[in-house]
This record gives C-alpha cells, sequence and structure tokens, in this order.
C-alpha cells in the first residue's frame, strides 16, 4: 500500500530533452476496457532520429506525447507523425476521440524581432511571454490549423534538459486541461433553455400555491414535485462534469501561475490570453450548475411550505371535528342527565305506586294503616332510587 502511495508521486514524469525538438501532445476520452492510471514510457533510443514516446492514463482521458529530436532549427511546421491509426494502436481504442491535440515546436534562443518568425509559421494574432524568469519565450495563437492542432513556439534561452522538460509539460497540461475543462461548456448550452423553463414553471407554481383552494392542493403537489425531479434529473447528469471542469480549471490556472509570465514588449501574455477566453466558459459552468442547484433548493422549499400548509389545514379539519365530537359528547352527558332524573322519578313512581296498591290491599283487609306511613314513604322511596342509581353510575365509572 505504502509503495502505491509513493509510486503515485511519480506517476507523471516528464521527457527530458535537449535542442530544436518538435513536442506533440494528445488528449483522448478514456475508454471503459482502458481505464489504467500510470504512465508508460519509451525512453531515449541511440538513434537520435528515433522519437520518445509517452502515455499516460488519466481518470477519464488517456494522453499520448511524442518527442522528435530535430538537427536544426526547423524552417518550416513540422509534420505530425502521429496518424489516428497509431493513436488507436498506442491506446487499444477504436476511432478514439481526440479532445485536444496540440504540438510545441521547441527552437533556439528567440530573435530580437518576433514578426518574421511568426509569420513564416503562419500565426496570427498572438500571445507571447518569457517564462521561467525569462529563461524561454513561449508564443502561440491558440488556432486550430488544418491537423486539427494548435501549435506552440517555444522559444530555448538557456533551460537545461530537466527545466525544458518539465516547462514544456506545463504548456501542454494547459491546452489539455482547458480542452477538457471546456467539455462542460455544451452542457451548460444544452441546459440555459431548459432552465429559464423551470424558473418559469417554478414562478408560476409558487403564485398558484398563494391562491390555490385547498381542494386542489394535491394536484398542485403533483407538479411541484414533477418539477422538482426534473430538476434534480438535470442536475445529476451534469454534476460530474461541471466538477471535473471545476477541477480543471484550477489546475490551468495552476500551470500558468508555474509558467512565471513576464511581458513581451508590443504582446499579449500568454497566459492572460488563456484566462481572459477561458474564465468567462468556466464561470458559465459555475453559474450553471449554481443555477441548478438553486432552483433544486428552490423547489423543495416550495413543497416544504405546500406541505405545511396542507398539514395546517388538515390540523384545522381535525381542530372543527374534534370540538364537534366535544359538543356531541356534552350534549350526550346533558341528556344522560336528563334520562338519570326522568328515571329516578320514573322507577320512584312505579314504587310508589306498588306500595299505594300495597296499603290498599292491606286497607281492604282490615288492616288500616295510616296516611302518614305513606306520606313518609314517598321521599325514603326517591332517596333510595336516587341513591341506587348513583351507586350503580359510580360502580360503571370506575369499571371503565
Amino acid at each position: 500500500m505504502t509503495s502505491d502511495f509513493n509510486a503515485e508521486l511519480h506517476a507523471r514524469p516528464s521527457i527530458y530533452f535537449t535542442g530544436p525538438a518538435f513536442v506533440e501532445h494528445i488528449a483522448l476520452m478514456q475508454s471503459a476496457h482502458a481505464a489504467l492510471h500510470g504512465s508508460r514510457y519509451l525512453p531515449e533510443a541511440d538513434d537520435n532520429d528515433d522519437p520518445r514516446l509517452q502515455v499516460e492514463h488519466h481518470t477519464e482521458f488517456i494522453t499520448i506525447t511524442r518527442v522528435t529530436q530535430l538537427t536544426a532549427d526547423a524552417e518550416e511546421w513540422p509534420v505530425s507523425s502521429l496518424s489516428v491509426d497509431d493513436i488507436a494502436s498506442l491506446v487499444d481504442i477504436e476511432a478514439p476521440l481526440i479532445v485536444s491535440r496540440v504540438g510545441i515546436l521547441v527552437l533556439g534562443p528567440a530573435p530580437a524581432e518576433l514578426g518574421p518568425i511568426l509569420s513564416r509559421f503562419g500565426f496570427h494574432d498572438t500571445a507571447a511571454s518569457f517564462i521561467g524568469g525569462g529563461a524561454a519565450q513561449v508564443c502561440s495563437d491558440f488556432r486550430v490549423q488544418e491537423d486539427q492542432a494548435s501549435r506552440i513556439l517555444l522559444f530555448n534561452k538557456e533551460l537545461n534538459a530537466y527545466r525544458l522538460g518539465r516547462m514544456v509539460r506545463r504548456i501542454y497540461e494547459i491546452e489539455t486541461y482547458r480542452s477538457m475543462a471546456l467539455l462542460g461548456l455544451p452542457e451548460a448550452r444544452r441546459l440555459a433553455p431548459l432552465l429559464g423553463g423551470y424558473d418559469k414553471n417554478l414562478v408560476e407554481l409558487t403564485n398558484r400555491n398563494q391562491t390555490t383552494a385547498t381542494t386542489e392542493h394535491k394536484k398542485l403537489l403533483e407538479e411541484i414535485s414533477e418539477l422538482s425531479a426534473q430538476i434534480i434529473s438535470a442536475a445529476a447528469s451534469t454534476r460530474n462534469r461541471f466538477g471535473a471542469t471545476a477541477a480543471y480549471a484550477k489546475i490551468v490556472e495552476e500551470r500558468i501561475g508555474e509558467l512565471r509570465e513576464s511581458h513581451v514588449p508590443g504582446f499579449q501574455r500568454f497566459g492572460v490570453f488563456v484566462t481572459r477566453r477561458f474564465r468567462p466558459a468556466i464561470r458559465t459552468c459555475e453559474a450553471t450548475a449554481l443555477r441548478l442547484d438553486q432552483l433544486s433548493h428552490a423547489t423543495m422549499h416550495l413543497i416544504d411550505l405546500l406541505q405545511t400548509r396542507i398539514q395546517v389545514e388538515i390540523e384545522y379539519q381535525n381542530a372543527i371535528q374534534i370540538q364537534a365530537m366535544a359538543d356531541r359528547a356534552a350534549t350526550q352527558v346533558k341528556i344522560q342527565r336528563a334520562v338519570e332524573g326522568l328515571s329516578i322519578i320514573a322507577i320512584s313512581y312505579y314504587l310508589l305506586s306498588l306500595l299505594k296498591v300495597a296499603f290498599e290491599t292491606a286497607d281492604h283487609a282490615g288492616y288500616h294503616i295510616s296516611p302518614l306511613v305513606m306520606l313518609v314513604s314517598i321521599p325514603v322511596v326517591i332517596g333510595a332510587v336516587a341513591l341506587a342509581i348513583l351507586r350503580v353510575k359510580h360502580a360503571l365509572s370506575a369499571h371503565a
């Protein structure tokens, strides 16, 4: 495990060389079966005419770097020696998708007047900088030529083989990571009209949430949930791409800083040219990702508001029902008390009627009972009945 971590420190070696040379660097999208990490490096051969080749497998792309030594400064731009078939055989991918292709022509010290040599190589609107503290000079117009490659001139003044290799690597990495970062721009452009529609739909649903009747809450909630699902789907499908764009953009900025540029009179700086035309695209991707995130939060917030409103309405309806139940219970209690009172009267009347019959029967039989007994029995019977009913009620309440 420790050896694997340590190997990562040496996973991206530069190709060190001196003298005039032509460096070709190609970046192409990674395939599933070639998703390996690290690099393959073919060291310098005995014959100076033989190129050196390096193939590196990154997270989502592969790079091929080929350095061809030149015997003298080239008078015209060298022809690429890497064909599509060569690239396919090197990375074991059929019909590879090339994302970035750059050629770097390394020459001797720059002449006092750059105009003629730039014209000779077909450069227009060129950006130029002293790099490495003035040890070299880089020039490019960042235009893609007929061979689908951009061209960069590097005039080496006093860089040794190690510094030259590292400087060349920084330059072609700027182009590679810039191209990889810009893969997010088509996604941002594709999402632009969709985001406009999402915004409009969200405003409409928000306004309807304020005026919709309680009977239509379910339909409104379904529409908001559908909008939220669309936004989350769009965010999920582009999150990795926009995240990679931000990471690659940071690497580009770091590599530009490592060049240690200084101004060449009459030319825009190399790094400034890249940044001024590169940052707007990156900001577009960042703004799109941020807009998606804000829309997602806004729809979720709207769903929460609607659910809260529905919950409040349900609780209000429940309160009304509970109050109605309480009112019915109170009415039932009153009715029960009235029934209890009537029951006491009815039972007492029935018992007193029985006593009256008993007294009359006894009187006919010759047993005379004083009317005072009947009068005294009335409150006694009523009290006894009331006491009995209350005791029964109490027993039932205790049992419940």
